[in-house]
């Protein structure tokens, strides 16, 4: 009994001792995550100068959700493309500027605020800012890379402009 009980006891031990050091382990530090989510934001400031819907709804997750008070919420990667195809069309030279203001990171997610700046050349010829508050959770993927799976944005306001802006 006294043997059984003993095994029984360093079996506890042993696993107290694993779940402190899987709790210990080193994880993914905040500069690495803000290098992953820097990385995300350029990606789609790229896809936003090469008019490219499936390079921007490749950024999302298949579960994504889309909230902006001018649209119908969208949902999921594949309509995050078909969005953007639909609303990029009559769309030229366009730029996308992102401030971040903040972000809070938790294991494996974080959430980013700020302000945009997206700039265009509508089908007349009209040269426009967009100037817009955000709010986005993002997610670390398995590989590493981080994708956005909310998004909550809305315009301050919008201003014509001569000449090229943006790029």
């Amino acid at each position: 009994m006294i043997r059984h009980v003993g095994w029984s006891v360093l079996r506890t031990v042993l696993a107290a001792l694993c779940l402190t050091g899987l709790a210990c382990s080193p994880g993914l530090s905040n500069a690495d995550a803000a290098a992953g989510i820097d990385s995300l934001n350029a990606r789609i400031t790229q896809a936003y100068q090469n008019h490219d819907p499936k390079a921007y709804g490749a950024l999302f997750t298949d579960s994504a959700v889309f909230e902006w008070p001018a649209f119908n919420t969208v949902r999921g990667a594949r309509g995050l493309e078909k969005m953007a195809e639909e609303n990029w069309a009559s769309l030229k030279d366009m730029d996308l500027r992102l401030v971040v203001s903040a972000r809070r990171f938790a294991p494996g997610h974080a959430t980013e605020f700020g302000a945009f700046e997206q700039s265009y050349t509508d089908a007349t010829g009209k040269r426009s800012i967009e100037y817009g508050r955000y709010v986005a959770v993002l997610v670390r993927q398995q590989d590493g890379r981080w994708s956005m799976d909310r998004f909550f944005g809305f315009e301050d306001s919008t201003r014509a402009v001569s000449g090229h802006a943006g790029r």
